[in-house]
């Protein structure tokens, strides 16, 4: 923030009057010229003005030179910068803002400030001020996508400062419309109004500004045509007394006042008591964060800059007296006293005059202390503190400020006296001279020293923005009837939890109470901490304060964690899968579900339950169902629909436990899959995807819920539920339901009637939604639907690799030397952080009987050279001396496993003929036999030969002459372990392709789910990629994520937001399991389709995942990662009681707050590990053997995001994370190595070893330069050509012949259309025929 413009003049239609430089000696005076370019004017000395000089104050003032950048007090040229970097234009200064015309770039003149050229310079202040405002920030990119504003229209009258702007702008981003004034003359900055105009906020303030423009302003943000404010925004309380006064009738209309100044409050408890308040306010200055912060902490460090700026003084031994010892004044008393000087205290109330007596300041009148004093700070709040007696009677230089909110405390009015002359010296910074010649100095007109003299912390308003901000949503979106009209104060929750988002800046670790310290406190673990005596009325948290607070809370966990018994497969337990598809909101609708199919049943069927008809009977009454879906009436359509979407939930009516509810949804769902019901809803699907009439709607909602996509959940819940009831294979079902399970699956995999197969459905869907067209779809069930749609068709992990085992087959590949998924359910977890000590005995063990007979090798590295990197470890966790003991263990268990590596290659009698997986030549406790890619044999010889020889031979791996004899072993041992993958065969055959078109033929495809799919998907993908990412963005729970607008929360809000603090805490719980279940289907879906691909062809998978790395994939990853990742797994966002089946059969306990914060006694959530470790194999398949991509993850540093995650005790989580430590760890050099070898020494015992790949020292060919973007060129180019080889030709087309004859192609005949004959006359009209020849020129060319 910049320093108060010294030259200004004041504006104030009763005091105004010439001004003069506050800064001896000479000033570089700037000279604008009429097209704008600023000259240096020559230098000329200016005379101070004197005490004979009098000023006259009934004048406007004259022309002053133009303001000039700078940092001293004095003004003086030696330090100013460039009149170029000047701010304000002199041609205007003479000018009123009202006077002039004034238009922004986009047109708009709907503004007032001092000069709109200014903009870019406050623009830079803004930016400046958003670095130090980590709440805010975060709350507008929390909430920008949910924008919990939309539709309001909020007037305010604050401090118009960088830091208010960063508010305005917040504000606006969360959907509010909004018009501002200032409620200082002096405290705006004009540079920052003018950035605030620029943007489009409509601003009507200048520094300076005289009283009638003062109320014009906020006359002129109030009074507008066709814009009604509905919430005021105040400090002071003079917009809301200018509302009341001149235009009452706003109220009506009005929801809520946010105010926060002393005297602003002050005036709304006497409209309150007077019973005049006509609508809710809310009293943001005795908020805990206000009164703490803002209040004790600003005032603290901006009372010193304020009276260093203006008079240059030493406060040392000097003398002050504070009126008043609130927080303002604690403050004060605080920094003065630090600085050396004697403070006296004035103070009314006894509690806090004790306070200040008990802080070692004397308590004092201030009649006593009046004529000895150097310094009178006022901060009361009151009115006539220190009079005209009191001025009289002070000693000659004594400075006069005041630091509370209003300008009433000083009497400035009573020194507008003719016998005394007032003397301008600085900017804000007057003399007031008696005629004995005594003189006081009196700053910033009595009005706030700190806004209008200097600078304040931007950080400690930032606490004061978002609680504005807080309460300005919970007002605007509390439903009709919670708030009277009288005054509230925030509750301590958001006190908390404002003060929480700021706690991370300074690296601060909030301790948690064991529950027996709770117990003993009678205290909730996770708050509210402060007693509710600072409140009268506890206010109920808005829905997205609640959720994100809710997130806050659990972030709170311990990190210390047990071993997670968890096992990975293709998705969680059925029962589960099936509650995840309802909302908590969604309950009511289960009983409606039922009520209308027993309407109807009891009409068709009397005296019977569906339990007791038998299959013609249920089969009769289901066609009946669907031909009531063939009715025009849209509710009796509906009507129906909830009737068979009752029958795919198991008639729950009839059951009487959760067993029997999941036995009679599958036999239904097979049922009605039979009589043609997924295909008559499919057609529903269609009519209500283009269905204008509800997006057009939709769009025109401010805000979305569930009631606007209630057909679409129906359809989709129903068709979700026959998938996954179908897809779920038993070991009881009848031969009939098999036969069906795979007339279904290849009903969904190749679509005889459509042209596109259901997925491709599904995923239109979501681009529709993401562009914004559609935002009432329901995203949740959208995307569990297509992820069992896909796991469906293109089958699970099982399926995969039994699929990849067939394809080796078929290609004479050696079969797969293990099972991964197997391989990994059978690891151990390690030790967090990211070492086991068990595995380390372990191999220690196996190491001494493996020794006999061979020397042990001590390791080549310095053991004490190692400790001493350790202690300035950025990225180590554990304690020094756990460091030094266990890295011993590491040395020496790598140099172990080295040793027994390098024994077993050597072995003469290990015939080199056997296969590599009949030969085991790694140490035992490894898990994966090792590989070698043809590549790394040629790399390995291409050195070798440049080495031993001095040239080399290509690809050739067969000549070793002149090579020694243990590289002779070496190349037989890689050929051992030679792995060809099923990708390079594919890109054999492609080359080939390329090569030989002619002579190859056609290609035969086989037509795969997978092929058809893709095929499908190919010229949208892109859109897909970027929709899916969009939503996952939106979905995740970090704080810094973007949500781009995207409302993910349609299908989970209720029409009516909750009035009780149980209904917040229960929705809050609601939207993060929503969330968690979008992240959990996204990354699900992702990965089965990546794996597909892969297997289908490689150039398929690298389309999709070059499109992921472009749409940002990689960071947004990392961005989920970098939180508490332990919190996010053991996350208790479900209420187990609530969810399907339980809450359909057994009754509903009493839900409390406490047990609602308890959780259940779960060790960790299903879905959120699962999701966890679907989006590091996702990261993983991006970026294995791509450098470009593996560089990306060192430039995002994710180094120590990775590492917190290996706190997570779950073998395969730790894996995925290892293998994408291993590939970085050449490209972060040798000392994060040497820091970080507990995670190298999991790393050598946990992923597969690639025998002569060098990742641990960083030597390898691969760690060199690399032109990376050349590498995602010629994939690019490699992926086209295959997609316009197989995809883009026409159908049955084959090569024309092409003539290549000059003569024959010259004389061929060419039709030309009509309109190139006229265009050819034309142009030998205009061109030649009236071109004269000049035949002069032509020779004198030649």
């Amino acid at each position: 923030m910049k320093r108060s413009d010294p030259h200004h003049p004041q504006h104030r239609h009763r005091d105004g009057g010439d001004s003069s430089s506050g800064g001896g000696g000479a000033a570089a005076e700037a000279l604008v010229s009429p097209d704008g370019s600023v000259t240096e004017a020559p230098r000329t000395v200016k005379k101070i003005q004197f005490a004979d000089q009098k000023q006259e104050f009934n004048k406007r003032p004259t022309k002053i030179g133009r303001r000039s950048l700078s940092r001293s007090i004095s003004q003086s040229s030696t330090d100013s910068y460039s009149s170029a970097a000047s701010y304000t234009d002199s041609s205007d200064d003479e000018t009123s803002p009202r006077d002039k015309q004034q238009k922004n770039s986009k047109g708009s003149s709907d503004f007032c400030v001092k000069n709109i050229k200014q903009a870019e310079f406050g623009r830079r202040e803004i930016e400046i001020a958003e670095q130090e405002m980590p709440a805010l920030m975060a709350l507008r990119k929390r909430a920008q996508g949910e924008k919990p504003l939309a539709g309001a229209k909020i007037v305010g009258c604050t401090h118009i400062t960088a830091q208010t702007a960063v508010l305005m702008e917040t504000l606006g981003a969360l959907g509010a419309q909004c018009r501002w004034a200032a409620c200082n003359i002096y405290s705006t900055l004009n540079e920052v109004a003018a950035a605030l105009a620029e943007s489009g906020f409509p601003v009507f303030a200048w520094k300076g500004e005289s009283e009638d423009d003062f109320w014009w302003c906020i006359d002129r943000c109030v009074n507008v045509e066709g814009w009604q404010p509905n919430m005021i925004l105040d400090d002071g309380g003079d917009l809301t007394h200018w509302i009341y006064k001149k235009y009452p009738n706003m109220f009506k209309k009005i929801k809520g006042i946010v105010e926060e100044s002393v005297t602003g409050v002050h005036r709304l408890y006497q409209l309150s008591k007077a019973g005049k308040l006509c609508v809710p306010a809310m009293n943001v200055n005795d908020s805990v964060t206000k009164q703490k912060f803002d209040n004790l902490y600003c005032c603290r460090e901006s009372i010193l800059d304020g009276l260093k700026r203006t008079t240059d003084m030493m406060f040392g031994g000097k003398q002050v007296v504070v009126c008043g010892y609130g927080e303002v004044g604690k403050g004060c008393c605080a920094a003065l006293k630090a600085m050396g000087s004697i403070v006296y205290v004035t103070e009314i109330d006894p509690i806090c005059a004790l306070q200040a007596c008990m802080d070692g300041f004397r308590l004092v009148k201030l009649n006593e202390v009046i004529r000895q004093v150097d310094i009178v700070i006022t901060c009361t709040g009151n009115k006539n503190v220190v009079t005209r007696e009191h001025l009289d009677r002070m000693k000659n230089s004594c400075i006069v400020c005041n630091m509370g909110h209003s300008n009433t405390e000083i009497d400035v009015a009573s020194l507008r006296t003719p016998e005394l002359t007032w003397e301008r010296v600085r900017s804000q910074v007057d003399h007031v001279i008696w005629p004995d010649g005594k003189r006081i100095v009196l700053l910033a007109e009595g009005r706030l020293l700190n806004l209008s003299c200097s600078t304040v912390p931007t950080f400690v308003l930032s606490i004061t923005a978002t609680t504005q901000a807080l309460a300005l949503i919970e007002l605007y979106n509390a439903p009709e009837g919670r708030y009277k009209q009288d005054v509230y104060l925030l509750p301590k929750k958001m006190d908390e939890y404002v003060a929480s988002l700021h706690l991370p800046t300074f690296d601060a670790h909030l301790t948690e109470l064991t529950d027996e310290q709770a117990k003993y406190l009678g205290l909730n673990k996770n708050g509210p901490f402060k007693p509710n005596y600072y409140s009268q009325v506890f206010v109920p948290e808005l829905l997205l304060v609640c959720a994100v607070l809710w997130e806050l809370l659990l972030a709170q966990g311990s990190v210390d964690c047990p071993n997670l018994e968890f096992e990975y497969g293709d998705a969680d337990g059925h029962g589960a899968e099936l509650a995840e598809l309802y909302s908590y909101t969604e309950e009511p609708e289960l009983s409606h579900n039922r009520r209308c199919f027993e309407e109807d049943f009891h009409t068709q069927v009397p005296d019977r339950r569906w339990l007791e008809l038998d299959r013609a009977q249920q089969k009769a009454y289901v066609m009946h169902l669907l031909d009531g879906l063939e009715v025009v009436n849209r509710d009796k359509r509906l009507r129906v629909a909830r009737a068979i979407l009752y029958l795919a939930q198991g008639v729950f009516g009839d059951c009487d436990n959760e067993g029997d509810v999941l036995h009679w949804s599958r036999h239904n769902s097979f049922l009605l899959y039979q009589l043609g019901t997924f295909s008559a809803f499919l057609e529903l699907l269609n009519m209500e995807i283009e269905n204008s009439q509800a997006c057009s709607s939709a769009l025109r909602k401010p805000a979305i819920s569930l009631a606007d996509s209630t057909e679409l959940r129906v359809l989709l819940s129903v068709m979700y539920l026959m998938v996954e009831n179908i897809r779920v294979e038993q070991e009881t079902d009848p031969p009939e339901w098999k036969t069906c399970r795979e007339t279904f699956r290849t009903e969904l995999s190749f679509p005889v009637h459509a042209e596109e197969p259901f997925a491709l459905l599904l995923f239109t869907m979501v681009t529709k939604f993401c562009s914004g067209h559609a935002p009432h779809f329901p995203m949740k069930k959208v995307l569990l639907l297509l992820w069992k749609v896909l796991l469906f068709t293109l089958g699970g992990f099982e399926a995969l690799q039994a699929m990849k085992v067939r394809r080796r087959d078929e290609l004479g590949l050696p079969p797969l030397p293990e099972d991964s998924i197997q391989v990994v359910r059978g690891m151990r977890a390690a030790s967090p952080p990211t070492y086991a000590i068990e595995l380390v005995e372990q191999q220690q063990q196996q190491q001494q009987q493996q020794k006999r007979g061979h020397r042990s090798r001590r390791p080549l590295m310095k053991q004490d050279s190692l400790d001493i990197y350790n202690e300035r470890d950025p990225f180590k966790n554990d304690e020094g001396g756990v460091d030094e003991e266990e890295n011993d263990d590491v040395d020496s268990g790598i140099e172990g496993e080295l040793d027994l590596m390098e024994r077993d290659t050597i072995i003469p009698a290990m015939p080199a003929q056997r296969l590599p997986i009949e030969r085991v030549s790694f140490p035992k406790g490894l898990p994966w036999a090792p590989k070698v890619r043809q590549k790394d044999i040629e790399h390995f010889l291409e050195a070798s030969r440049n080495k031993f020889i001095g040239f080399t031979l290509g690809q050739d791996t067969e000549t070793l002459i002149g090579l020694p004899r243990p590289i002779h072993e070496s190349v037989k041992t890689l050929k051992q372990h030679k792995y060809v993958s099923i990708s390079d065969v594919q890109i054999k055959n492609e080359e080939e392709l390329e090569k030989c078109p002619m002579s190859l033929g056609e290609e035969e495809v086989q037509e795969t789910p997978c092929e058809v799919l893709y095929r499908a998907m190919l010229y949208n993908l892109p859109q897909y990629m970027i929709a899916l990412l969009k939503i996952l963005l939106a979905a995740a729970p970090t704080s810094k994520a973007k949500t781009d607008s995207i409302n993910i929360l349609a299908d989970v809000l209720p029409e009516e937001m909750p009035i009780t603090v149980l209904q917040s805490m229960k929705l809050g719980m609601d939207v993060n399991r929503h969330k968690e279940i979008i992240v959990k289907s996204i990354s699900a879906l992702l990965l089965l389709l990546l794996k597909h691909l892969k297997l289908n062809h490689i150039y398929q998978f690298e389309y999709v995942s070059q499109h992921l790395v472009f749409a940002n994939c990689i960071p947004l990853i990392l961005k989920f990662f970098n939180q508490n990742i332990m919190s996010y797994i053991t996350a208790k966002n479900s209420i187990s009681v609530l969810d399907y089946p339980h809450c359909t059969v057994c009754d509903l306990p009493e839900l409390t707050a406490e047990s609602l914060e308890a959780g259940d006694n779960n060790q960790f959530c299903w879905r959120n590990l699962f999701s966890c470790i679907n989006l590091l194999r996702i990261l993983n398949k991006l970026t294995k053997w791509k450098h470009s991509r593996t560089m990306m993850l060192v430039v995002f540093k994710s180094a120590p995001i990775l590492k917190r995650a290996l706190k997570v005790k779950q073998a395969m989580m730790q894996l995925y994370v290892l293998k994408l430590l291993k590939i970085q760890t050449k490209y972060l050099g040798r000392q994060w190595r040497k820091s970080n070898m507990k995670t190298m020494s999991a790393i050598y015992q946990k992923v597969r070893h690639r025998m002569n790949d060098d990742w641990a020292y960083g030597n390898d060919i691969d760690a060199r330069p690399w032109d990376f973007q050349a590498e995602e060129c010629t994939l690019r180019a490699n992926i086209e050509a295959f997609n316009s080889r197989r995809y883009d030709k026409a159908q049955d087309s084959e090569f024309a012949p092409v003539d290549n004859c000059l003569q024959s192609v010259l004389g061929q005949r060419l039709e030309l259309p009509e309109d190139f004959h006229y265009s050819y006359e034309l142009w030998l009209e205009r061109e030649v025929f009236s071109q004269p020849i000049r035949w002069e020129e032509l020779l004198h060319c030649q």
